[in-house]
């Protein structure tokens, strides 16, 4: 929904109910987000240099200027370490130069080698179209700068083979995927009590996502659609309640309506016995943006989390109930996870096999619910060098 063109009421609405869900700071960037990706002025030529910059303080480009990137990534990198960010690189010199003006960032190139091959450059954060995360990643990989990739870091099976022999052939770069809601408040401390208990365990996760329109480019064949741009979020959940050690392999079975693009269910029986229930909806506009609901069961534990919100687990006889101030989906502690793990000397990337096996579940499921066919999904690591 373009929430520039509704009503003022519908807007006063909006914005109040943001600032009670993430407070005033975040709700008043997400507002010019909106305003951003409105933003028709370009530069002239190939790249516009910031004159208020430094050009030797960044160390970090930014590939992609969409929403993501504007409300989140620069707003993060930014608030953290003013000045680091050196390229805002985007097709769309628009959004590359509104994002350089607001965030301070050195230059607005539309010449993706600026950033390639500028030494200078230890971080590159990809944020662009999802067919392109892997592409983008790979070449930066090449060049030896770490990398912090958006969901969906990869759209194929081809695609991801190629993403992890890259990181492969260059153990000094550090790999990082844009998973952020494992790193929430509320997920850690529901993930620390559940691995307190023994065997399986159910899972039955509800997501009402954001309606979008059939003609939207998440749809077009190479960009994998809502299961590998939204779904994969919460897949990736399940491998981190789960272990990742014990999920393979798993079998998947689908259940969708056939016309349906951003309807549909699937369940996952993981390796430990362990079932998973994701459904999806996106029936219509969700005022306060996605909703997600968990309800978990594993041993004596009995639990539900809330649009990462509020949590409430019950154990025998102990009952543990949290509610946070403003919602927590981990986006902060995620992006500079990245950033302080690779300008810190004993800093990792993420673990190079459950990189591969998150990517892995979520192209199962695609596959699951494109054929409408039960797939069963080994672990596949590759052992090519």
């Amino acid at each position: 929904m373009d929430y520039t063109k509704a009503s003022l009421i519908f807007k006063i609405q909006k914005i109040s109910r943001y600032i009670k869900m993430y407070g005033p700071q975040r709700t008043w960037v997400k507002i010019h987000s909106q305003l951003h990706l409105k933003h028709e002025n370009e530069f002239a030529g190939i790249r516009w240099i910031n004159p208020k910059v430094a050009e030797n303080k960044g160390k970090i480009a930014i590939i992609g200027c969409g929403n993501f990137s504007y409300s989140v990534i620069a707003y993060y990198i930014n608030k953290y370490a003013k000045f680091s960010i050196k390229y805002a690189y985007d097709i769309n010199k628009a959004r590359s130069l509104s994002l350089a003006k607001k965030y301070a960032v050195y230059c607005a190139t539309s010449r993706l080698e600026d950033i390639l091959e500028d030494p200078a450059i230890k971080l590159v954060y990809i944020a662009s179209n999802h067919s392109t995360h892997a592409e983008y990643a790979i070449k930066a990989i090449e060049k030896g700068k770490s990398v912090h990739i958006e969901k969906p870091h990869a759209v194929s099976i081809e695609q991801l083979n190629r993403l992890i022999l890259a990181a492969k052939k260059h153990p000094e770069v550090k790999l990082f995927v844009g998973f952020n809601r494992p790193k929430s408040i509320l997920f850690q401390k529901l993930k620390q009590e559940l691995h307190k208990q023994t065997g399986p365990m159910m899972m039955n996760w509800f997501i009402a996502g954001h309606r979008i329109e059939d003609d939207h480019w998440y749809f077009s064949a190479e960009e994998g659609g809502r299961v590998l741009g939204n779904l994969c979020h919460w897949s990736d959940l399940c491998l981190h309640l789960i272990n990742n050690k014990n999920a393979f392999p798993c079998v998947i079975q689908p259940a969708h309506h056939t016309d349906s693009k951003s309807d549909f269910a699937v369940t996952i029986t993981f390796a430990d016995q362990s079932v998973a229930v994701l459904t999806f909806s996106a029936k219509g506009h969700t005022f306060e943006g996605v909703r997600e609901y968990l309800n978990v069961h594993k041993g004596d534990l009995l639990a539900t989390l809330n649009d990462f919100y509020h949590l409430q687990m019950d154990c025998v006889n102990k009952k543990y109930k949290k509610k946070l101030t403003f919602r927590d989906h981990g986006h902060e502690k995620n992006i500079l996870n990245s950033y302080m793990n690779t300008f810190s000397e004993n800093g990792r990337g993420d673990d190079i096999l459950y990189i591969y096996q998150t990517a892995l579940l979520i192209l199962k499921i695609k596959e699951a619910i494109d054929t409408g066919k039960r797939v069963i999904c080994e672990d596949g690591w590759i052992t090519t060098t």
